[in-house]
């Protein structure tokens, strides 16, 4: 008994000293904890495709990133009718209904593992505090009498860091349908709703005035368990977010079952959303300090949700003599590597938790004890230039990162376009061997980025494209079309983290004789408009997102 209250005062004695934090413009966390998360679906009864999904999701894997506290019920009340399309009345009808469902209330018990009779321990809250103790908090820990019951400690901490997360699923899409014989899969709308539960300190200290001692007499313990249910917790809305996600292959180079591709699609429904999260809500962003440098390391890995290519911004933190103050200064901006360089930290520290390894992208050179702050970007790069050469003109380019999906750091999937004109002697009518035409290209591929430096970055690329030429000059308006296949190599410095001077060079290969809309073909496209084919240079700026 000694013990138990011993364990409580402690606990009600660390929540009544405030974590020191940055201050001032500029100012940074000091310290990033695990937040716990309730994920419950929107139970959309008269959605197509419902029923299989809803039949999956006991199925979908939890974020490593999060303490999984999921209740007994995975849904909202079926049937619940939302009136509006405004998020902010959304967003509160919800809340409502998590209010009308003691979510909070479960919530908190479920933190103290309450039993029928109102019995509360604190194994759950110990443990998970061993759990998110960082290598710092198990050395200040061992240097003190108290040892492992500091660690044990945090765990009181992480109460506060409670969220739940509405996610709603709408035009859930098969592709398995008689007409598409190409692909396979699923594809679905997903909205999230973040709530979190404000555990501050009157409403702990409301709390522990419910707890349960076994030499309570039995009018006591009813009195206590009459004031727990008439708790007033607090859940307050913080963010919503859209995604649109897909889980398909091609049937015919495809594995997996439309089963297996749907538990996929509900896997991605909440790592995505979460991603979205982890933009807007600060409590979501990791924040760690730089452990190495050569390569660039940090104690961090699959316990925070470290993915290949999630950015992070190096902050210093500097002195200013004159104002007597201290401001947070980025430095530099680096990515996780590749998968096999994000260290399995699924474990309780013991001192030598291990690293993770980064990759530059931008900015100065980079000291040990630097800040990382998590930032995460859209993964879309736009490129805007002109080409030059046979084929040249204007051109654009879209590059897309896929590292969190394949595990490999600056592999890009990318889509481009350009568009120039010309006169070309093409002996297609009688009398006419000299007109204007008008070209358009679009093509896609893979590339691979390497950063020679941390401002410079060479990118290989290989792709397949189409180009149109069109001319109306005459009487009947021509259209041509071939194939091309593309090698090349862009070179960017960077002006900004998220701006930069593109130059490059490619080489256009026409795989396929020119067609017309009436598929009659015409002969090879560089002999046909003479010259047209081989390498083309490139200058442009690129803006990243």
């Amino acid at each position: 008994m000694t013990k138990t209250y011993a364990t409580l005062f402690l606990c009600f004695l660390s929540f009544l000293v405030p974590a020191q934090q940055s201050s001032g413009p500029g100012a940074l966390p000091d310290s990033y904890y695990r937040n716990s998360l309730t994920v419950i679906f929107v139970d959309n009864a008269g959605e197509k495709n419902w029923a299989a999904v809803k039949e999956k999701i006991p199925e979908m894997q939890f974020s490593d990133k999060f303490d999984n506290h999921n209740l007994e019920t995975l849904f909202l009340r079926r049937g619940l009718r939302v009136e509006s399309e405004q998020t902010s009345e959304v967003a509160e009808t919800f809340r409502n209904e998590l209010i009308r469902e003691d979510i909070a209330r479960k919530v908190i018990a479920k933190w103290y593992n309450r039993q029928e009779d109102g019995s509360m321990d604190m194994e759950l809250v110990h443990h998970r505090g061993r759990f998110a103790a960082t290598d710092a908090d198990f050395v200040v820990a061992s240097s003190t009498t108290r040892g492992e019951a500091a660690l044990q400690d945090l765990g009181n901490k992480l109460v506060n860091k409670s969220f739940v997360l509405i996610l709603n699923l709408s035009d859930i899409l098969s592709m398995d349908i008689p007409k598409n014989e190409e692909l396979k899969g699923w594809k679905a709308d997903v909205k999230g709703y973040l709530y979190r539960i404000d555990f501050d300190d009157e409403v702990r200290h409301a709390f522990y005035e419910t707890w349960i001692y076994d030499d309570d007499s039995p009018k006591e313990k009813e009195r206590k368990r009459a004031a727990f249910m008439e708790l007033d917790i607090p859940l307050n809305f913080v963010t919503s977010v859209s995604v649109s996600i897909n889980s398909t292959q091609t049937r015919r180079f495809g594995t997996k079952s439309q089963e297996e591709l749907l538990v996929e699609l509900l896997d991605k429904s909440l790592q995505e959303t979460i991603y979205n999260l982890e933009r807007e809500v600060d409590e979501f962003k990791v924040v760690t300090h730089l452990y190495g440098r050569r390569p660039l390391r940090a104690k961090i890995g699959l316990k925070e949700g470290l993915r290949t290519d999630i950015r992070f911004f190096v902050y210093e933190h500097v002195y200013n003599q004159r104002t007597n103050s201290v401001r947070a200064v980025r430095r530099g901006v680096i990515r996780a590597g590749a998968r096999s360089d994000i260290h399995d930290n699924r474990h309780e520290a013991w001192g030598d938790m291990g690293t993770s390894k980064f990759y530059q992208v931008s900015g100065r050179r980079l000291r040990e004890g630097y800040t990382l702050l998590q930032k995460n970007d859209l993964g879309m790069e736009i490129l805007l230039g002109g080409a030059f050469g046979e084929i040249g003109g204007g051109y654009a380019r879209l590059d897309l990162r896929t590292g969190r999906v394949t595990g490999v750091k600056a592999l890009f999937v990318y889509v481009e376009g350009g568009v120039d004109g010309g006169d070309y002697g093409v002996p297609l009518y009688d009398g006419l061997d000299d007109e204007f035409f008008t070209f358009l290209r679009f093509g896609g591929g893979i590339a691979k980025g390497f950063h020679l430096t941390r401002n410079t970055e060479f990118r290989p690329y290989l792709g397949v494209g189409l180009e149109n030429a069109s001319s109306d000059t005459h009487t009947e308006e021509l259209e041509l079309t071939a194939y091309y296949f593309k090698v090349g190599a862009n070179l960017a410095l960077n002006v900004a983290h998220n701006f930069q001077l593109v130059v490059g060079a490619g080489s256009y290969s026409f795989v396929t004789e020119a067609e017309d809309q009436n598929e009659e073909l015409y002969g090879n496209w560089d002999e046909l408009f003479e010259g047209r084919s081989g390498a083309s240079v490139l200058a442009g700026v690129k803006i990243m997102f």
